[in-house]
């Protein structure tokens, strides 16, 4: 561990890894990628040097939201801006975005994964049995396990095809 790292508290030490870590290698790398695929330019203005070396000098009891009328992870940045922002984003809840696998593979995508599903390459053979790949397909179809099994089946046979020419 660097020396500046050694005289952060816990807080500020989990800060810098998550920072090091997960934020460069995962957050940002995807969001570049997924931007980038569809010709968009993605800005990130809370990693901004300055907004993040600004609230890494701030006290571990501020960070993690402690005081204030707010609570929780945004409360800092909540107790800063929250008056100017409309009530629905400060009180409303997080939302995810999902894709909608689940409906597309019913839907649009059904034909080409159950080809996909049929078609399983050499390679794979030893170790996917085909009528276990189609009990896979028709458990999903009759609702009994989510859309990522066979998805996954079908981009591993997809990409072994592709990748290694079968």
């Amino acid at each position: 561990m660097a020396a500046s790292a050694r005289s952060l508290g816990p807080f500020g030490r989990v800060s810098t890894l998550e920072l090091g870590t997960y934020l460069v290698n995962t957050l940002l790398r995807d969001t570049d990628a997924t931007s980038m695929a569809h010709s968009l330019e993605v800005r990130v203005p809370f990693v901004d040097r300055e907004v993040v070396e600004f609230v890494a000098s701030l006290p571990d009891a501020w960070r993690a939201g402690g005081g204030g009328s707010h609570r929780g992870p945004k409360a800092l940045l909540l107790q800063a801006v929250g008056d100017r922002l409309p009530e629905a984003v400060v009180g409303g809840r997080k939302r995810t975005f999902t894709l909608p696998w689940e409906r597309w593979l019913r839907g649009p995508l059904r034909r080409k994964v159950e080809e996909g599903l049929e078609a399983v390459p050499e390679p794979l053979r030893p170790f996917l049995d085909l009528a276990e790949v189609r009990a896979v397909w028709r458990d999903f179809l009759a609702g009994r396990t989510g859309w990522a099994r066979p998805w996954a089946l079908y981009v591993l046979n997809f990409w072994v095809r592709r990748y290694l020419g079968m």
